[in-house]
């Protein structure tokens, strides 16, 4: 007889062949949510378990704009997963933090499939791969961070087999010649950084001229780095480096498989099977009203060994076609690892 693991595996499987079915045609990602809407109440312990405390009943549920969003907080207190805690999986991701704090943990049973839809999201609101070099600047990052594992993954996407090659601490003169090689090589290069790195690189680095073919892309953090800043004033610090205007931007964290990316302005896009709303910042049950700011809750479909749907402690504002700004932290909130760049009101 099947045991309950291999059984929750075989649903599993199914569920991703599905959803790499919906990724390369298309189609209706609102039906495949309340599909994995259903299999994580009666998979997921924790999650299962909210949603009847919310008093939802699963079966009556026809949108998934009435499915509870856990609190990622839970991640921290409660292994979310679909399997038990103690079988064997593949990562345990563990979020960036300062003293004191915990951690949160978000148990991955499969890298490959972790790998394979974080590059199919990075394509679709990025670009290809093709032609590109990917150089990090990552001081901080713990090699259980999720952030580390997908750059990565990235890296060797872009054929970067010496991955420790390119990433770089404080060495600018290093980081520069690696830059200059590329660049000559005729490769465009993404320079992907946590914001106080690339802050301190831009005060130090003494370049003859921006560079022409590098685009930035900041994940955002300060990790006690100096104050938060707001994203005008970090984005015209670093504008020097770099002869486009425009500043890319990374929003993800350890608790999701999918990253929603920016190209400038702050703005976030994210792939489809990703879906960004506002709830209500003084009621949990509520959504906040059009054009009003609210806290995010993300609709993650990758997210399928542990919770889909989730909602994180930033506050957010949604633009008519359909990108989001992160405006910055829910009072009393943790700041942890994803962007937590402010814009100011």
């Amino acid at each position: 007889m099947q045991n309950r693991a291999d059984h929750t595996a075989d649903l599993l499987a199914k569920l991703r062949g599905e959803m790499r079915q919906l990724i390369a045609s298309g189609g209706d990602w609102e039906a495949f949510g309340l599909k994995v809407f259903r299999f994580q109440c009666a998979h997921n312990p924790v999650y299962g378990e909210f949603v009847r405390l919310r008093g939802v009943d699963p079966e009556e549920v026809t949108s998934t704009r009435e499915v509870p969003y856990l609190p990622v907080t839970f991640f921290q207190s409660h292994w979310v997963s679909v399997f038990e805690e103690g079988t064997p999986i593949d990562r345990v991701f563990e979020s960036s933090g300062t003293t004191g704090q915990i951690r949160s943990r978000h148990p991955v049973d499969d890298l490959d499939w972790y790998d394979e839809v974080a590059m199919a999201g990075f394509e679709r609101c990025v670009g290809p791969f093709a032609g590109k070099k990917l150089v990090a600047l990552l001081p901080g990052y713990r090699p259980e961070s999720s952030l580390i594992h997908m750059v990565r993954a990235f890296m060797r996407r872009c054929g970067q087999s010496a991955e420790a090659d390119w990433f770089f601490m404080e060495d600018w003169t290093a980081l520069e010649q690696k830059l200059d090689a590329a660049v000559e090589e005729g490769h465009q290069v993404l320079v992907m950084g946590v914001t106080h790195a690339l802050l301190k690189w831009a005060a130090e680095a003494k370049l003859d001229q921006p560079y022409q073919q590098v685009q930035l892309l900041e994940t955002g953090g300060m990790k006690g780095h100096g104050a938060e800043r707001i994203r005008e004033e970090v984005h015209a610090a670093l504008r020097p480096l770099v002869a486009s205007t425009a500043i890319g931007s990374e929003y993800g964290m350890t608790e999701l498989l999918s990253q929603a990316w920016s190209l400038g302005q702050g703005r976030f896009a994210t792939p489809p099977w990703m879906c960004v709303r506002l709830g209500a910042l003084n009621d949990p049950g509520a959504w906040a009203p059009d054009g009003k700011q609210g806290r995010i809750r993300i609709m993650d479909l990758a997210n399928l060994s542990s919770c889909a749907f989730l909602e994180t402690s930033d506050i957010g504002r949604m633009h008519p076609d359909g990108m989001f700004e992160v405006l910055g932290r829910f009072d009393h909130s943790e700041i942890r690892g994803c962007n937590l760049l402010t814009v100011e009101e």
